[in-house]
C-alpha cells in the first residue's frame, strides 16, 4: 500500500511552500521488512552531506572495560577480595560470603561492620579498609573520566 502525502509548512516569512516525498517511506509497519527501501535510520546526514551516528547510538566508551563497583556481585568482591587482600582471603572469604557482600557493600564496609563480620584483628580491619578506600578512590577517578568524555563527544 503506497501513501502519498505532501506537506505544507510555513517558512521565517510565514509563506507557505511545499515539502518533497522523496525521503518518505510509504512501507507500513512489518509491510516489507526486509525490503531494501528501507533506510538505516542510525545515521544522519552531516555538514557536507557526510554521514553521522547519532549521538544516542553510538556506544558508550568503557574504561579498562569493567563495571562499575555498585554493580558487582559477590563473585566479584570475592575475586577482588583474593587479588588485593591475598592474606585475608582464606581467612574471610567465607565471611564475606555468608554477608553477601557484593559492591555496593563492600563500598559502605566499616571497621565496626568488619568486625561484626569476624575480622577481629584491628590491622587486618585496618588492610581491608585501606585497600577499599583505594577502590573508591579509582572509581572516582573512573566516574570522573567518563564524565569527562561525555562532556566531549561532538
Amino acid at each position: 500500500m503506497a501513501v502519498e502525502a505532501i506537506h505544507c509548512n510555513r517558512n521565517s516569512n510565514n509563506i507557505d511552500h511545499t515539502a518533497s516525498t522523496d525521503n518518505i517511506n510509504p512501507n507500513l509497519k512489518g509491510e516489507h521488512a526486509d525490503s531494501p527501501s528501507i533506510k538505516d535510520t542510525s545515521k544522519v546526514p552531516g555538514p557536507k552531506g557526510t554521514p553521522k551516528k547519532l549521538q544516542s547510538d553510538a556506544p558508550k566508551p568503557s574504561i579498562k572495560g569493567t563495571k562499575p563497583v555498585a554493580f558487582w556481585t559477590q563473585h566479584d568482591v570475592c575475586k577482588w577480595l583474593k587479588k588485593h587482600c591475598p592474606n585475608q582471603y582464606q581467612l574471610y572469604n567465607e565471611s564475606f560470603k555468608e554477608h553477601d557482600i557484593t559492591g555496593r557493600a563492600l563500598l559502605r564496609l566499616t571497621e565496626k561492620k568488619l568486625e561484626r563480620m569476624g575480622i577481629v584483628q584491628e590491622s587486618q580491619r585496618q588492610y581491608v579498609l585501606q585497600q577499599v578506600l583505594q577502590l573508591k578512590v579509582r572509581e572516582e577517578v573512573r566516574n570522573l573520566q567518563l564524565l569527562t568524555q561525555d562532556l566531549f563527544v561532538p
